[in-house]
């Protein structure tokens, strides 16, 4: 009676002690391996807002005032991951209200943007999917015409820093030319 109330006593805590639980170092390697897998850090470029003002006058009656803005609803995502840690950064868009006024007449008053762009049928994601506007600015050289004046904005792809270069041309009545300069 003893033998098998020793052997029932022996079996009961064997099994008991291998209850399928994972070892102390196997719990500790699966924690860390979680802990490095959810590590991720997350910024923003730029971090808060951001405005330029340019506001120009040319010897040709022409006044421009350009203002870029960071669209804080609307950024470009890239991910890469570096020593086991994800980096997220959330490339802000830019939004750029250009005036132009001509003898102090307005004759463009536009947000140029990428919809801008689409409403004149071009299509600034068929050439760069994750393309943001990064800024519009006078065009320093091209000559100073009587008639018009010349503006360049730029859409880049933060993922590969691929980018496209646009030319405005605007003229004394605010019709306007959009070319494509630059594709790289």
């Amino acid at each position: 009676m003893r033998v098998l109330l020793f052997t029932v006593l022996i079996s009961v805590l064997c099994f008991s002690g291998c209850d399928g639980r994972k070892s102390k170092a196997e719990s500790l390697k699966d924690a860390v391996t979680q802990f490095k897998d959810s590590l991720e850090i997350i910024e923003y470029i730029p971090e808060k807002y951001a405005e330029m003002k340019t506001d120009t006058i040319l010897s040709n009656g022409f006044s421009i005032s350009i203002k870029t803005y960071t669209n804080m609803k609307k950024s470009v995502i890239t991910k890469h991951v570096l020593d086991t840690i994800m980096h997220v950064s959330h490339h802000r868009d830019w939004i750029s209200e250009v005036k132009i006024k001509k003898d102090e007449k307005l004759i463009f008053n536009e947000i140029l943007d990428t919809e801008f762009f689409a409403k004149n049928n071009i299509n600034i994601r068929d050439s760069l999917p994750n393309a943001m506007n990064t800024r519009v600015w006078i065009d320093d050289n091209a000559p100073i015409e009587k008639d018009s004046i010349s503006l360049l904005t730029v859409f880049l792809n933060p993922n590969d820093d691929d980018f496209i270069i646009y030319n405005i041309k605007i003229g004394s009545q605010g019709q306007y030319r959009l070319k494509l300069l630059k594709n790289y």
